[in-house]
């Protein structure tokens, strides 16, 4: 007989099954407990705002008011409407490592966002962050919360809790879907609620006692670790996620990643007052998105880094992946906006990150270089960065083996 809480273990985000999923592996010297989080700018970004001085290059359209600046040794593009992108690497440049001139080899959006987050153009996959959740050491309940932005699953799509850009499930969860509703629903009394809670997990204890071996038995614990879980997790409002800004959706995956309930949280950001990145006009809009992304992040870095975590602070614990689907062409149109390009920039912080560096350059036609993967260094010997190649790195990271989720090797370089 299905109840509610039953159903919602079986459907509502993929809480039951993680721990069905097949075993992991772990690199050597590698740290199965990290934790990451992703902050997707979809659109196509500018890297030449923030990530790549191209200043002197005739082809390369730069802001005129901007200039190059240098803090904890990464050099960065430098304006005084950007105070939170100066106060970023003057506070955490020591933390972080600009990848510059990764190819997406893709200029449609969709395409893109699932080679960004998968390695690959092709259906079918999974991206990082599944992966990742999936595969953690302490298989947290809630594995990898998605409240907006790309998510790919397949393999590993229950691990995915997908909480909604405006805490859908949550209200789901403690009842107020139904309130809310138009017209409004009466929710079950608080007793009644807990007494189908009851119920559930006590058909779930029976099926596990009377399960002799075998699969059924595995479904039997299963059903009663998840009902245990629903329950702490619903009494500990963890899932009353989403409906803020950036920063408050930030905050909140902080708050899962201090109370250990996720391994892997994903938001998008979509640009001062959701005006998006993709500026195939007035590019200089890029100005007023990177500036609330770095506010944003700075404030999410100084919480992390205030808490304390397993190594030192949550920071220590935590690594912070901001990318975005694709770069802009290196030259105004006119409309004084940037057409797609393949080439981009992405930004790695905090644990696990050897920082205080930039990998890889753009070449005088504003095309990656090739990169030497153990130096970081360019060089024409080396290897044109593909996403393919921060997954990896990502997955060696976490104490996953990167070669049974990609072909591409990870960027040795960037990884402390």
């Amino acid at each position: 007989m299905l109840t509610r809480r039953s159903l919602l273990a079986l459907g509502g985000g993929g809480l039951l099954l993680p721990s069905l999923l097949p075993g992991r592996a772990f690199g050597d010297g590698a740290s199965p407990d990290r934790k990451f989080l992703f902050v997707f700018c979809p659109g196509g970004w500018d890297p030449t705002y923030v990530f790549a001085p191209l200043f002197g290059n005739p082809l390369v359209d730069m802001e005129p008011a901007a200039t190059t600046a240098t803090a904890n040794g990464i050099p960065f593009v430098d304006a005084a409407s950007r105070p939170s992108v100066r106060a970023f690497f003057e506070d955490f440049g020591d933390r972080a490592c600009v990848v510059n001139g990764m190819e997406v080899r893709s200029v449609a959006h969709d395409v893109c966002r699932r080679i960004a987050m998968t390695g690959s153009s092709l259906p079918g996959g999974d991206d990082w962050a599944a992966i990742l959740g999936a595969n953690a050491a302490d298989a947290p309940p809630l594995p990898f919360v998605h409240i907006s932005g790309p998510a790919y699953g397949n393999q590993y799509g229950s691990a995915v809790v997908r909480v909604g850009s405006k805490g859908q499930f949550g209200k789901l969860l403690d009842g107020s879907a139904l309130t809310e509703s138009t017209p409004p629903i009466l929710a079950p009394s608080a007793t009644l609620d807990g007494l189908e809670d009851a119920y559930a997990l006590a058909r779930a204890e029976a099926f596990a006692a009377a399960a002799a071996r075998g699969r059924a038995a595995r479904i039997g614990e299963l059903a009663v670790t998840v009902e245990k879980d629903l329950a702490a997790i619903t009494e500990r409002g963890a899932l009353a996620l989403g409906g803020g800004d950036l920063a408050d959706g930030l905050a909140d995956i902080v708050s899962l990643f201090q109370q250990k309930l996720a391994r892997c949280g994903m938001i998008a950001f979509n640009g001062h007052l959701d005006w998006g990145w993709d500026t195939h006009s007035s590019n200089d809009l890029q100005d007023l998105h990177f500036e609330e992304l770095f506010a944003a992040l700075n404030t999410t870095l100084r919480a992390l880094d205030a808490l304390p975590g397993d190594r030192g602070t949550l920071l220590d614990d935590t690594t912070v992946v901001v990318v975005s689907e694709m770069g802009r062409y290196p030259q105004l149109n006119n409309t004084f906006g940037k057409e797609h390009w393949t080439f981009t920039s992405c930004l790695l912080v905090g644990g696990g990150v050897a920082g205080g560096q930039v990998i890889g350059e753009y070449d005088s036609n504003a095309a990656g270089r090739p990169v030497d993967l153990a130096s970081g260094a360019a060089t024409d010997d080396g290897v044109l960065l593909v996403p393919g190649n921060l997954g990896a790195t990502l997955l060696t990271i976490a104490g996953v083996d990167p070669a049974e989720f990609v072909g591409d090797a990870p960027i040795a370089a960037a990884i402390a």
